[in-house]
Protein backbone atom coordinates (compact mmCIF):
# COMPACT_ATOMS: atom_id res chain seq x y z
CA UNK A 1 0.00 0.00 0.00
CA UNK A 2 1.13 3.39 -0.69
CA UNK A 3 2.87 5.27 2.02
CA UNK A 4 1.56 9.11 3.26
CA UNK A 5 5.14 10.38 3.65
CA UNK A 6 6.62 13.48 5.74
CA UNK A 7 9.83 14.73 4.93
CA UNK A 8 11.90 12.46 6.84
CA UNK A 9 9.56 9.24 5.67
CA UNK A 10 10.86 10.99 2.28
CA UNK A 11 14.18 11.04 2.51
CA UNK A 12 14.42 7.39 4.66
CA UNK A 13 12.14 5.48 1.48
CA UNK A 14 13.78 7.06 -1.49
CA UNK A 15 17.26 5.24 -0.67
CA UNK A 16 15.79 2.42 -1.47
CA UNK A 17 16.22 0.81 -5.02
CA UNK A 18 13.28 2.19 -6.83
CA UNK A 19 10.82 4.09 -5.27
CA UNK A 20 8.06 6.12 -6.97
CA UNK A 21 6.41 9.48 -5.05
CA UNK A 22 3.23 10.39 -6.41
CA UNK A 23 3.40 14.70 -5.40
CA UNK A 24 -0.59 14.98 -5.28
CA UNK A 25 -3.24 17.52 -3.07
CA UNK A 26 -6.87 16.49 -1.96
CA UNK A 27 -8.08 18.79 -4.56
CA UNK A 28 -6.60 17.49 -7.50
CA UNK A 29 -8.91 15.06 -9.38
CA UNK A 30 -6.71 13.55 -11.30
CA UNK A 31 -4.51 12.80 -8.35
CA UNK A 32 -7.33 11.11 -6.98
CA UNK A 33 -8.34 8.64 -10.49
CA UNK A 34 -4.57 7.68 -10.49
CA UNK A 35 -4.83 6.14 -6.69
CA UNK A 36 -6.09 2.54 -7.42
CA UNK A 37 -3.40 3.02 -10.62
CA UNK A 38 -0.51 3.43 -7.91
CA UNK A 39 -2.02 0.57 -6.14
CA UNK A 40 -2.10 -1.73 -9.28
CA UNK A 41 1.72 -0.73 -10.05
CA UNK A 42 2.65 -1.82 -6.47
CA UNK A 43 1.25 -4.81 -6.78
CA UNK A 44 2.56 -5.65 -9.91
CA UNK A 45 5.86 -4.48 -9.47
CA UNK A 46 6.95 -6.11 -6.35
CA UNK A 47 10.85 -4.36 -6.76
CA UNK A 48 8.86 -0.67 -6.60
CA UNK A 49 7.70 0.66 -3.36
CA UNK A 50 5.14 3.72 -3.97
CA UNK A 51 4.92 6.75 -1.64
CA UNK A 52 2.58 10.02 -1.88
CA UNK A 53 3.65 13.44 -0.78
CA UNK A 54 1.02 16.15 -0.50
CA UNK A 55 1.87 19.06 -1.62
CA UNK A 56 -0.24 21.44 0.32
CA UNK A 57 0.96 20.11 3.63
CA UNK A 58 4.83 19.94 2.23
CA UNK A 59 6.03 23.39 -0.34
CA UNK A 60 9.07 23.30 0.19
CA UNK A 61 10.08 20.17 -0.99
CA UNK A 62 7.92 20.04 -3.89
CA UNK A 63 9.49 23.16 -4.70
CA UNK A 64 12.94 21.56 -4.10
CA UNK A 65 11.87 19.35 -6.56
CA UNK A 66 10.89 21.47 -9.13
CA UNK A 67 7.30 19.94 -8.74
CA UNK A 68 4.71 22.25 -11.28
CA UNK A 69 2.00 20.11 -12.23
CA UNK A 70 -0.32 17.18 -10.43
CA UNK A 71 -0.36 14.94 -10.34
CA UNK A 72 3.60 14.48 -10.65
CA UNK A 73 5.26 10.92 -10.22
CA UNK A 74 8.80 10.68 -10.21
CA UNK A 75 11.00 8.02 -9.47
CA UNK A 76 13.88 7.73 -7.21
CA UNK A 77 16.94 5.16 -6.91
CA UNK A 78 19.18 4.98 -3.75
CA UNK A 79 17.89 8.99 -3.62
CA UNK A 80 18.18 10.40 -6.42
CA UNK A 81 15.42 11.48 -8.67
CA UNK A 82 16.04 9.23 -12.18
CA UNK A 83 12.42 9.84 -14.20
CA UNK A 84 9.24 11.74 -14.20
CA UNK A 85 6.06 12.35 -15.38
CA UNK A 86 3.40 14.98 -15.05
CA UNK A 87 -0.63 14.56 -15.41
CA UNK A 88 -2.89 11.70 -15.16
CA UNK A 89 -1.53 8.26 -16.78
CA UNK A 90 -3.78 5.56 -17.68
CA UNK A 91 -2.80 1.81 -15.73
CA UNK A 92 -1.28 0.41 -19.14
CA UNK A 93 1.23 3.27 -19.90
CA UNK A 94 2.61 3.81 -16.61
CA UNK A 95 3.30 0.09 -15.74
CA UNK A 96 4.66 -0.19 -19.36
CA UNK A 97 7.25 3.06 -18.36
CA UNK A 98 7.76 1.91 -14.80
CA UNK A 99 8.88 -1.77 -16.09
CA UNK A 100 11.05 0.08 -18.95
CA UNK A 101 13.02 2.34 -16.10
CA UNK A 102 12.58 -0.43 -13.17
CA UNK A 103 14.34 -2.73 -15.64
CA UNK A 104 17.61 -0.59 -16.13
Amino acid sequence: MAVELNPQQFLKLTQSDFVLVDFWAAWCVPCQKMTPILLACERELPQLKVGRLNVDQYPHLTQKLGVQGLPTLILFKHGEPVSWVTGFQPKDRLLGYLRQKVAL
